[in-house]
């Protein structure tokens, strides 16, 4: 019998899956375009704080903090149950889309939640950074990279930067970690996106993700 999870009011996690037989999960737009319709449905009815996410293919990552005392399962249960039913609705399926259990690591150091953000931010663009071998990558390329990161519609990199809004992402809080004025911190979160892809941080927190590296 597994171990029920100790989720409080407060604590942060880090929530991640992949589609179940690590199938596809968003094969187009519109796949995307109704997880992010159902966040913001259930966040309208759950008191959850969402710190960033980022949706891929075939898996998604978030940071996500609980502000009351119904745990984060209960929210996450009901959102993907219902997720899960549109879009079987939508292509003609059964079963589950997502696979197994829904993973979730506590988080407890400021620090690590700090470039735990930048690796959920940044996460479509570490796969490519993965699979063309990182020794590779200029520092030109990292740039297009990063820009290629702050245009994707599907995670919230480009509301840390300011680029946008979403009604889902609360940035402030990682981004007080920073500075607290928030022009600066912006600046410099991107300048430490940068320094974090060059470093290679990031391999510390892949290897604590599903199986060892993968993003």
């Amino acid at each position: 019998m597994r171990k029920p999870r100790e989720f409080y009011k407060g604590c942060f996690c880090h929530i991640f899956n992949r589609g179940v037989n690590k199938e596809i999960i968003f094969r187009e737009k519109g796949d995307f375009i109704l997880y992010l319709y159902k966040f913001k449905e259930a966040l309208k009815k759950f008191p959850v704080i969402i710190h960033c996410y980022n949706l891929i293919p075939n898996h998604f990552h978030h940071l996500s903090q609980q502000t009351s005392e119904r745990p984060l399962s209960s929210f996450y249960q009901g959102f993907h149950t219902g997720f899960s039913l549109s879009l079987n609705k939508k292509y003609g399926r059964v079963g589950h889309v997502f696979q197994g259990r829904l993973q979730a690591k506590m988080v407890e150091d400021t620090n690590y939640l700090l470039d735990l953000s930048f690796y959920i931010n940044l996460n479509n663009i570490l796969e490519e950074l993965q699979y063309r071998g990182l020794a590779k990558i200029s520092k030109t390329e990292i740039d297009r990279l990063l820009k290629k990161a702050a245009n994707y519609p599907w995670s919230s990199y480009g509301v840390y930067l300011g680029l946008r809004e979403d009604n889902i992402t609360n940035d402030k809080f990682i981004l007080s970690i920073i500075s607290d004025d928030l022009k600066k911190a912006r600046k410099e979160y991107q300048k430490l996106a940068k320094e974090m892809l060059i470093s290679k941080r990031f391999l510390k927190i892949r290897d604590l993700t599903f199986d060892e590296g993968q993003t």
